[in-house]
């Protein structure tokens, strides 16, 4: 099972955004054992967007879970370098400076 971004929000700079797509991941992921995020087309997620999605979920299910149940894919360099630097700060052993 799978949602694509762009056809849920235009951009991913807000907050608002970011919100649209958790009550979306949280709807489907009560059905679904792991869930595609398709970023294809979608501009460079903000950490506004980021807090207000990924963030929340993790925060909601911690992150052991988040990374077995949501699969980010799809992503261009810089689109996958904002996700793997922000999920890096929900791991215990990243030093945050």
């Amino acid at each position: 099972m799978g949602i694509r971004v762009t056809h849920i929000v235009k951009k991913t700079y807000k907050n608002k955004a970011g919100n649209e797509i958790y009550l979306r991941l949280k709807e489907e992921l009560k059905n679904s054992e792991s869930l595609k995020i398709y970023f294809k087309d979608g501009s460079v997620p903000s950490s506004s967007f980021l807090n207000s999605s990924f963030g929340a979920l993790i925060e909601e299910i911690g992150l052991p879970e988040f990374l077995c149940l949501v699969n980010p894919i799809e992503l261009t360099p810089t689109q996958a370098y904002m996700l793997k630097h922000y999920i890096q700060w929900f791991k215990p052993d990243y030093t945050k400076h």
